[in-house]
Order: C-alpha cells, then structure tokens, then sequence
C-alpha cells in the first residue's frame, strides 16, 4: 500500500538537501512541506503539509554557524577546488555514512564544509618541493572536535598525505580511546587484533563494516588499542612508508616521540647539507590537546628570544618540533578546546636547531558548536545572542559545602578520607542511580536513543586517595544494592531517601526543562516513579560492580566498545582532566581545583551532547569553581568573538594576539600575563558594552552606590524623556536623553565596584570618556534606570521602579560580600534611545550575520554589536540596574537598598582612543594562573 505521507516526506528531504544550509529555515521548511505534498497525484493519496512540516523540522533542527577562519597566505598555494575532481574520497564517504547513523544532516554536512575549509588551507601533498603548515583548530569542550580531526584525516590521507601522526594527552586510556576511535572511523578493523585487515575478516569494524568500497590507499596502523609506538615490533616486519600510508596514535612522552623520530629516520635521504630528510612522504600531524605539554614554556635567557642558539626548549616542545623539521613536507595542526596558550607562542622564532615554534602562522580556525551542544555558556546561562529573553541557568547545578571533614582542600598525598560519605556526595550517587533508571526506561519504552551511563567523581589529584575513595565508593553501592530488596530499617531508609530525591528534585527539574523552549527538544519524554522502582535493583548491580579508578596506576580503562551499554562509577583525576570522553555522563561529582582555568575548563566533562536527557544530568561542585568556570566561559566567548572580528578585517593569526593584548576584556591580561610583561594594558572600548557582572553587596558598598544612583536621577530630571517610539521595548523604568557627559562621568566618580570587575571598572571607563570627548564624541548620553518584575520598588524622582531580579550564577557569594550574575543586560534594552527606523537596519545587519554563519534559524532580537554600529558616535548609552536585595541576601539576613549594577554601551568609532591603565594585582595575579601552562598537571 502506497503511504502519501512517506512518499511526501522523502520528496520534501531531497529539496530540502539541495538547499544552502542557511535557507533551511523554519518558515523555508514549511515552503518546502507545501511543495512537496503539492507534487503528489491523487492516485497517490493525500499527505498534511503540517506534518510534513514538523518532521522536516525534527530531521534538520540542529544548525552549526559556519567556521570562522583567520589565514596568511603566504606562500601557500590554494589547490583543493582544482584536484577535487580527481580525488576518490572513500576514506571520508565511508565516514560520513557512519556519522550519518547518528547525527542530523546539517551536522554531518557541516563537518564537510568545515573539514573542506581546514584541508585547503593544508598544502597539496602533490605540491613540489619543501612546504610547511603550521594550523590551529579550536572549539568548545566536548563539541567535537575529536570528529573535526578524523574527518581531516579522511580527506588528507584520500587526497595523498602519507603519513598521519596524532598525538594525545601524556595518559594512556586517552591514547587508547583515540586509537579506538580512528579503528572504528577511520580503519575501519580493530587494530588491537590485525593491522591488515584483508587476512582476518573478522576484525572488521566501524566504516569498514558498511558494505562500502574500501579506499585503494591502504593506511596501516603503526600503534594499537593496546600498545603504543615502540620501534621494536618493526624489526621482524619492515614497512615502507613511501609504498604504504601509515597512522601512529602517540601519547606526548618524550621517549615515544624521541623513538618514533628515530624509526623515521630509517627513512630519510641527505641533502646537499647534509641534513637527512624524509622527501615526499607529506607528513600531517595533529596535536591534541595541543596547549597542554606542547607549549615552550622556558623562558628565555636575559629576555634574548627564542630563537637564540642557546635556548633549550622544553622536552616535548622540542621533540614535536623534531618531528616536523624530519619531513620535507609536513603540516602541523594544533586542536584544543583553550587556545590561549597556543596565540602567545613567539610567532617569529626559527631555532637553528630545532626549527620553526608551534604559532598557528599559517591559520587559525574557530569552530562554533551545533545548537544541540549544551555548554557552560547555557549551563550557565550567559548571554544568548539569538534569544529575545534573558536565558536562565540550567537548575541542574547543586552546591557542595559540606566535603571538608571528609576530604579537605587541603589534603596531601597519602590523606584518608575520614569518615562516611558527605551528605552531598550521598545525594549525587542516588541522582546518578536515578538518572541511569530513566534513561533506560526511557530506551526501552520510548525508543529513545540510550547507552552507556556514566558517573565522574574528581575530589583529588593524588593516585593513592583515588584509590581509598573509589574502595568507599564502592562500598556504599554495594550497600544500596543489598539494602534495596530488605524492608527492614536500612531498605526503608533508602527508599525513602530516593522518593524524596525523585520528587523534590528529578520531577521538577523535568518540567522545568521540559517547558523551555530553548533545551526542550534535548529532555526526554516524562517517567513515572513505579517505572522507575522497577529497574532501580538492575542499577544498583550494574554500578555496584563497576566502580574504576581512572588513573596513572591504576589497570582500569573506560573501553565503551561494548555493544551492551555500561553503568560506570568513574573515580579519578588528571586522566579525567584531558579529551577523555566519558560516553553517557550523567553525574558529576566535582570539587579538584587547579591552578589554571584553561585545566578547569577541560576539566569539564559534563560539557556536550546530552540528546534526551538533559533533565537528568546534574553537577554537584562549589560555588568558587562555578564563578572560574563562568570566568573562562566569558573569555573563551571573547576569543571566538575576537577571532571572528579579526576575519572579517581580513588580518593573520598574529593579529588575534595583539588584538587581545589591545582589545577589550579579560583576554587582553591574558596576553600580558603569558608574556609575562608589565601590568599597563592598553584598551579601546570602541562598540562594545561593559558591564558590571560581579556586584559589591557589603553595608559600605550598598550605600556609597545607592547614593550615586540617587545623585543621577536627580541631575537628569532637566533632561528630556525618551520618546515613547526610542524605548524600543526597554519596559519600565526612568529614562532620560541627552543627559550631558558631566553627569555620567559624576556618576562613576565615587563608584564602589568588585576588585574582580576589570573592564567596567569606573577608572577606566571615565578615562575613555573624557579622551573622546576632547574628540567631539560621547558628548551627550541616553541613561536608563531599568525595572524589573519584582514587588520592592525604588523611587526615581517620585516615579516608582520596580527594582530587578537577576539569579545569580549558583549561589549568592555573601561570604564575600559579592554578587555574581551570568547576565545583567536585558536583550532590549541596548536599543534605548535608538529612532526605530535604526533598530530595524540593526535587526536585518544581524540577520545577515546569521545567514552568513550557517544559522538556520532566524534572530530573535538586533545584536549588541549591530545595535552599536547604528548609535552615533557622540552619543553614549548608560543602563543602571538596581537589583532586588532578596535574592543576594541570606534566608536569615536582609538589607535594605538594592545592589546596583551598571552598563556602558559605547557606539562605534573610527576615532577611538585606547586608554592605558593598569591592573589591580588580585586579578593579574589570577589570570596569570589562567595562563601559566606549567601547572602540577603537566610536571
């Protein structure tokens, strides 16, 4: 029997595959519904467009922005669009199709585009003579970048390159998952059984097992899952790398790298110099990780540079640059999810020795995450360019305050855990039983793609208290499995505690989600408890006997290779730390601090793709590492920002460091603290907006502001409203335009504001004021009181504003007598002051800006950036935002005046001044762990 609707949706999936990625917009996908229900005749039946409709929307929802790419050219050659007819990509049509199993068709298309980008700015393997590439490939945690790196595998070793080298972490068990992976995407056989998989058909996997034609170019594994390089296995078995591709997955240990240069060496021929060089062999070589180990972090001898013959390098560093420096032709190509270390390597070094450094010279590429990806910036909930609302965030963070008898900060080698397990980490061992029990129901009965479930806990560095923690661990699940079945006191108890749990938390944390249009689609459908008592017993068992230690000593491995999903209870620490995936994570339990942000960051596993369950993942962690986490978030935003603005200029990877050295915004003391120069930045505020996200909330604080705001209103009550059709939405509140520069600048004078807020700090916003108005600019302002929803009111000038709520990033900082929020600004409220026919020109420029970067779906508000662009340029635009007492006080405290926190919205000039000021020591000397790469992690 003919089925209208199966036939309407396979003729509406092929129009809708022949359009750009950036037209697959929802209002286009319904166009294309009609179109296609509208080509069937009647003998076939009828089909609802609106259905049509909603499974076009289900199959291509996710959306991934384009690439953005910062290049020199050089003297590279571009070549791909030539050769591209001539090459047979099997290695990447093989892939794909596996990729095509699991994720959308945007996604999958995506990784081609931007795997095509990454290979044309590679050289032509074919391309004669000596060449060199020297790339960086950045994006989020757990985004997808380990997919980026293998798809440029398939396509360079199908257009030629002949040898291929990955290096991972300094940690076995990441090295083995790498391998792993590239067996089953990029092999297609089982390396830890065969390296040829034409005499054991048994060992193949993965790509190989589509049914597809294999690659003519065979590429031999010189490592396996099990063992990686040692020159020894080759002795009874020579092999050629100029008749025969070959893959080497190596971890970053000197020796390894050391050996595996001499092996190739085998290889080499001498030059005219006698140098010996291995000749058209292309080499690429991916780095993993690429700011940890990797990274020259000697300084140099009385401030000479690198390039002095005397400067030796640190082990690594060099024997990486040994490696290259053996290949005639070779490319090297940097990926991480923090990349600050990698911009400030020297970009002119040229050992005499060792070589070029590892700078990205050549090309730098950001990758953007799919809107799939749950990252700290939704964890958090920080600015949401595309959302017409505040976006909250995600209520499955809980604090953790109660660890310290048990295991302090504090703690050294050797420490024992002392005691019974804090009450948190009780509570975060039932969340995980919880969630594991639902996303198996939710497997079976819905069809809901399941899998491995997986738990981290991280509570130190030390391989011997990992050991007497995964023993405790242990223990009590072993004590929840045998209590579970006795109706005795301790069963009771237990039940009791996880029906407690299951509806004060799990239940409303459900529909929190469930009903928020931004993450909906990642919460699957709802549980009941009696589902959930039922296979509560087949959990407990499962993770009662699978608790592993994840460590340098420790034998266990996390092999997710098993085609029956795994429960597991992963106890560790720095393995846990680096590009290790933890398929499945569903709780983490989280309180090791690290000297460096960029090491927190990675750290964070819990980062990702959480496709029908989101609702039940949860981070249990302190709220100090919740307020670096945030920190970091914000720069690593700023990079990708900064990077982008840096394209469309049309300017080289070094710029992105002097950008950041000069730009606005944490990053630029990055620069200076890497470079570990004085403490005076140099800053332009030029179409930016700073902010006061950290708030000051003492008795002192509260009043010295309050004042200040007072002050204000009082010498704007001359100025003229805003016009009704210029409040562009902004709500309630008291706003004023043409307010003179003279009252802001009072304003400033006198502000009490956190040790932590740099940019926004009054000094220097006042400073750039006054340099642009001795250029005529910044002389007149629109200034807002913003209100709110909230009861309290504050009275500006006999008008009542309702005072504004903001939640905190988790948990109000009140033992530091500060405030932190992830977003202070309503989307609206940059507009103020703007005559409609501008904000309409800034809505189409951000449209365009989102056609431009791959997004499928449409603005939901103006940017920030393109509001900025349309304000003139003698006008300045100050947003005042006085936050409800109640929710930065304690249940039993209360205060009586509002915190007040600020915006400055500076237009766009092209004659903008950049102020130098210098840095409060507390913050340089925080974000100089930010960057220091010699952490205890890498010694």
């Amino acid at each position: 029997m003919i089925d209208p609707t199966s036939i309407a949706l396979n003729i509406a999936k092929q129009l809708v595959l022949g359009l750009e990625r950036h037209e697959r917009t929802p209002e286009r996908l319904r166009e294309v519904a009609s179109q296609a229900t509208g080509m069937l005749n009647a003998s076939m039946g009828h089909a609802s467009a609106e259905e049509i409709a909603r499974q076009l929307e289900s199959e291509f929802e996710v959306w991934v922005p384009q690439a953005i790419v910062v290049s020199d050219p050089g003297d590279h050659e571009p070549w791909l669009d030539e050769r591209r007819g001539d090459i047979e990509f099997a290695h990447w049509n093989r892939y794909s199709t596996l990729l095509g199993k699991a994720w959308k068709p945007g996604a999958v298309e995506a990784l081609d585009e931007s795997t095509d980008q990454i290979l044309q700015l590679m050289e032509d393997p074919q391309r004669v003579g000596e060449w060199k590439t020297y790339g960086l490939v950045y994006g989020q945690v757990q985004s997808g970048k380990t997919a980026s790196y293998t798809g440029v595998i398939c396509k360079a070793v199908d257009a030629g390159y002949q040898v291929v080298i990955v290096l991972t972490s300094q940690h076995e068990s990441l090295r083995h998952q790498t391998q792993a992976r590239l067996d089953k995407e990029f092999l297609g056989f089982n390396s830890k059984f065969s390296r040829n998989p034409s005499a054991d058909s048994s060992v193949i996997i993965g790509v190989g097992a589509l049914g597809l034609r294999a690659p003519d170019a065979f590429c031999m594994p010189v490592t396996t899952r099990d063992s990686d390089f040692t020159s020894a296995q080759f002795q009874g078995t020579p092999i050629n790398i100029h008749e025969v591709r070959i893959l080497v997955v190596a971890k970053k240990n000197k020796r390894i790298l050391d050996n595996l240069r001499d092996w190739l060496s085998n290889f080499a021929t001498s030059g005219a110099d006698g140098s010996r060089v291995i000749r058209n062999a292309p080499l690429l070589l991916i780095d993993d990780e690429a700011d940890y180990g990797s990274v020259d972090t000697k300084r140099a001898a009385n401030g000479t540079t690198h390039s002095d013959p005397d400067h030796d390098p640190t082990a690594i560093n060099k024997a990486i640059r040994g490696l290259l420096e053996l290949f005639e032709k070779r490319v090297y190509l940097a990926y991480t999810a923090t990349p600050f270390a990698n911009i400030f390597i020297p970009n002119s070094t040229d050992h005499p020795e060792h070589g070029v450094d590892l700078f990205p010279r050549s090309f730098m590429v950001a990758l953007e995450p799919p809107s799939n990806y749950c990252g700290p910036e939704v964890v958090f909930g920080l600015e949401d360019p595309s959302a017409a609302e505040i976006r909250e965030p995600l209520p499955i963070i809980r604090e953790v305050d109660d660890h310290e008898r048990w295991l302090p900060d504090t703690h050294r080698k050797g420490a024992r855990p002392r005691g019974p397990l804090p009450a948190s980490l009780v509570e975060a061992l039932d969340s995980f039983v919880l969630a594991t029990a639902v996303r198996k129901i939710r497997e079976t009965q819905f069809d809901v793609a399941g899998g491995h479930n997986t738990m981290l806990i991280h509570v130190t560095r030390y391989t011997d208290v990992q050991r007497e923690v995964a023993r405790q661990i242990e223990a009590h699940l072993v004590a929840m499995a045998s209590s579970w079945g006795d109706y005795g006191q301790a069963g009771h108890a237990l039940r009791e505690r996880l029906t407690r749990l299951w509806a004060t938390d799990f239940a409303n944390t459900y529909t929190t989600l469930a009903n928020r249009d931004d993450v909906s689609t990642t919460v699957g459908p709802a549980v009941s408890w009696q589902e959930i008592l039922s296979v509560i017993p087949q959990v407990l068992d499962e993770a009662a006997g699978n608790v592993k230690q994840i460590n340098g000593s420790a034998a266990d491995v996390l092999d997710y290779q098993s085609s029956t999903p795994v429960t597991v209870v992963a106890v560790g620490g720095d393995k846990l730390s680096r590009g290790l995936t933890l398929e499945g994570l569903t709780v983490s339990y989280y309180l090791r601090t690290s000297k460096t942000y960029d090491t927190l960051l990675q750290m964070g596993r819990w980062f990702g793709y959480r496709p029908g369950y989101l609702d039940v993942t949860r981070l249990y962690t302190t709220t100090e590492l919740v307020n670096y986490y945030v920190h970091i978030t914000r720069a690593n935003r700023e990079l990708m920002d900064l990077t982008g603005a840096v394209a469309k200029a049309g300017q080289t990877p070094e710029h992105v460091g002097m950008r950041v050295l000069n730009g606005v915004g944490n990053l630029q003391v990055t620069a200076a603290a890497k470079m570990r120069s004085s403490a005076i930045m140099s800053v332009s505020f030029s179409g930016t907006r700073a902010e006061t996200l950290v708030m000051r909330t003492d008795d002192k604080a509260l009043k010295q502001n309050h004042a200040r705001l007072e002050k204000l209103v009082e010498e704007m009550i001359p100025c003229s409203e805003v016009p009704k059709e210029q409040l562009n939405g902004a709500g309630r509140g008291f706003f004023r335009q043409n307010v003179p520069a003279d009252v802001v600048l009072n304003f400033l004078d006198g502000f009490d504001v956190s040790p932590r807020v740099l940019t926004a700090n009054p000094e220097n916003l006042a400073k750039y004021i006054r340099a642009q108005l001795a250029r005529g600019e910044l002389v007149r302002w629109t200034v807002g009181v913003t209100g709110g929803s909230s009861a309290f009111h504050f009275s500006a000038h006999g008008t009542d504003v309702p005072l504004v709520r903001r939640k905190p990033i988790m948990h109000p900082r009140v033992r530091d007598s500060e405030f932190e929020v992830g977003v202070l600004v309503s989307p609206a409220h940059e507009a103020l002051g703007l005559l409609p026919g501008r904000v309409r020109r800034a809505f189409d420029r951000t449209a365009e800006e989102f056609r431009r970067s791959g997004r499928g779906r449409a603005p939901a508000r103006a940017s920030g950036e393109s509001l900025r662009m349309m304000r003139d340029p003698a006008e300045g635009l100050l947003l005042i935002y006085p936050i409800d007492p109640a929710v930065f006080t304690e249940e039993d405290a209360t205060a009586d005046l509002p915190a007040v926190g600020y915006a400055v919205v500076f237009p766009h000039s092209d004659r903008a001044e950049k102020v130098e000021y210098r840095v409060n020591q507390v913050f340089l000397d925080g974000l100089r762990k930010a960057v220091d790469d010699v952490d205890e992690e890498e010694a």
